[in-house]
Formats: structure tokens, sequence, C-alpha cells
């Protein structure tokens, strides 16, 4: 049976664009990559056809992004610091905003590959690992917002856990003990992160985990505005609340003010993501730097350095994030 240009990318453990920038004789591939490349060919005897080789190496300078929600200003962020550089350097983004439903998602990355996007950028997608690693078969595919165990999918993300357990412990250190948890959807991995890290601050400080104090949310404003009752009718009610997000904390503190509850005073609140809004409310959020922006820009260096079978080794490490202390939190002393 005759070669292809795909058995040559697996032969030589490299993309498909790669084999055809050398087939092609660009000259900015690295010697030794190309030399990879020509002994598979050799190997495998293989000829690229005229025609098949000008769709290999087509080009739409298009990149798809697919979002949960384009409406929640994290993932604007993201997608700004993500555009900034896409269009530096010669390229342009295609938005799917899924909605944060798992076929919507699928269905962008099917209509994204048939109109042959140079590649995807995915972030904190809900499909399954399996799912995700078929995909990275077929397209340049970078991973954002979320980690699997394969070091052959290009991930940006941040360590959730241990932010969400350095905010906690910023409550306990105000001497807070009966602290409640908004969680974000149970489907969705960063936020179940956020949850082991909820635990792992009150288990490191010797308090008991209360599930009575753990309310599911979803990650939306609405939510935090709507759940607040929940937490108020508790007994003894919370003397404060870690939301999952900024959305749901800032819709905490609305409802909170409505009831003619007094931010700090009577009750201190921690979000997480610190998007715009955070310090703009009043008070000022307390919460959890998630870079956003550069969590953009770096996956579009990520998917970039693909194309060109260009890793760097500080690549491999997640970003950092920081907890941004402001009025939303006070201490019970």
């Amino acid at each position: 049976m005759k070669s292809t240009i795909k058995d040559v990318a697996k032969e030589a453990h490299v993309s498909i664009m790669t084999v055809s920038r050398v087939i092609n004789k660009k000259e900015y591939i690295a010697s030794a990559t190309r030399e990879k490349v020509l002994k598979a060919v050799r190997k495998l005897h293989y000829r690229p056809n005229r025609v098949a080789r000008s769709l290999v190496v087509q080009k739409t300078n298009f990149i798809g992004l697919i979002v949960p929600d384009i409406a929640n200003p994290f993932f604007g962020d993201l997608a700004k610091g993500a555009e900034r550089l896409a269009r530096e350097k010669g390229y342009n983004l295609i938005l799917g905003d899924t909605d944060g439903k798992v076929e919507n998602e699928k269905e962008y990355i099917e209509a994204m590959r048939a109109n042959m996007c140079d590649g995807i950028i995915l972030v904190a997608p809900r499909i399954e690992d399996t799912v995700i690693l078929e995909l990275n078969d077929t397209i340049p595919l970078v991973l954002v917002d979320r980690s699997i165990k394969s070091d052959k999918i290009l991930q940006v993300w941040i360590d959730n856990e241990g932010a969400a357990c350095k905010a906690v412990e910023h409550l306990i250190e105000l001497e807070h003990r009966r602290i409640g948890f908004l969680t974000g959807p149970k489907n969705v991995q960063n936020s179940l992160r956020r949850e082991e890290g909820y635990k792992r601050a009150l288990k490191k400080h010797g308090i008991t985990f209360d599930p009575e104090l753990v309310v599911i949310g979803d990650f939306y404003f609405k939510t935090g505005y709507e759940k607040f009752d929940t937490f108020f009718k508790l007994k003894p009610r919370p003397t404060a609340i870690f939301a999952s997000n900024d959305l749901m904390a800032l819709g905490l503190i609305n409802r909170a003010k409505e009831r003619g509850i007094d931010i700090p005073g009577d009750l201190s609140i921690v979000g997480f993501d610190d998007i715009f809004l955070a310090s703009m409310i009043d008070p000022p959020l307390t919460t959890v730097l998630h870079p956003t922006v550069e969590m953009g820009i770096k996956a579009i260096d990520r998917f970039l350095n693909r194309l060109d079978d260009i890793e760097k080794e500080e690549e491999k490490s997640y970003l950092v994030n920081r907890l941004i202390i402001r009025g939303s939190t006070k201490s019970l002393r």
C-alpha cells in the first residue's frame, strides 16, 4: 500500500505540517528535525502527490478558539490575549461559545476541523480526556485552563487546588472557622480542584469538613445571588464564604447588601479569577489572580511552536497565580 504523508509524520514523530515544510524545502526547519523526516521518507518510499501536497500545505491563517461562556469576563480577557498575539503573527481567531455544553463543544470542534482551521485552542472543555487525545492526533491543539495526564497534549493551566487552598487559608488566618464554599459545576475539572483546595486548607488547620457548608453552583452571577439565601438559612451561619469564581462572589455580595448584611463586617467573601469587576465593586473583592490574558497569549505561542516543532522546557509548567487581598475580607478578632 502506498505510504501517505500521515505515515511519514507518524514514523518521524512530527506533525503533518512539519513533513510538508520539509518536502517543500522551507528553510526554518531545524536540521535534526529535517533529517528525521527525510529518513522516514526514504524508509517508507514516500512520493508526494502534487495535488495532495497542495492541500497539505494550504494554510487558512485561522485558529479556532472554543470557550464555555464569552459573556464571562474571564474568557473575554483570555480571548483578548490570544487575539493580540495571533494578529501579531498573521493569524485570525474564529470564536466558538459553547454555553458550557458538551454537545456544543463537539459541534464547534467538528466545524473547525471541517473548515480547515490551522489549529484549535480549547478552553476549559467538558469533553472527555479520550476525545481530547483523539482530537490532538488530527489537528494542532492547545488545551487551556485544564490539564490531563499526557505528554502529547500542549497545555496551559494554573494550580487551581493550590490557589483555592491559599484563598481559604487567608480566611482561616482571619480567625474564620465556619467557612462556606460555593462550588462550580461538578463536571468541570477546575471546579473539582478548587473544592479539593478548600478541603485541603480545612484539614491542614484541623477544621472538620462540614458538607452542609458546600453549596453547588455553576459559575454564573445569578447563581451566587440565589444561593446566598441557602447559606443565610444555615444555623449557625458561616462567617465567610469562598466562591469558585468572581461572578458568583459578586452575586453573593449583591444579595447580601439587599438583606442588610455588611461585607465584610458581618460576612467575609473571597472569589477566584480577579476579573476587572472585582476591584470595582463595593467593597472590592478579595480574590485569586488568574492570569487570563497571559493564558491566551501563551496558548497562541505554544500553538505556533507546535507548528514548527519547537518546544521549550519552561513552557511545560503552569502559570503562576496569587491571592489579591482587598476589602471584602476582615478578621474576626
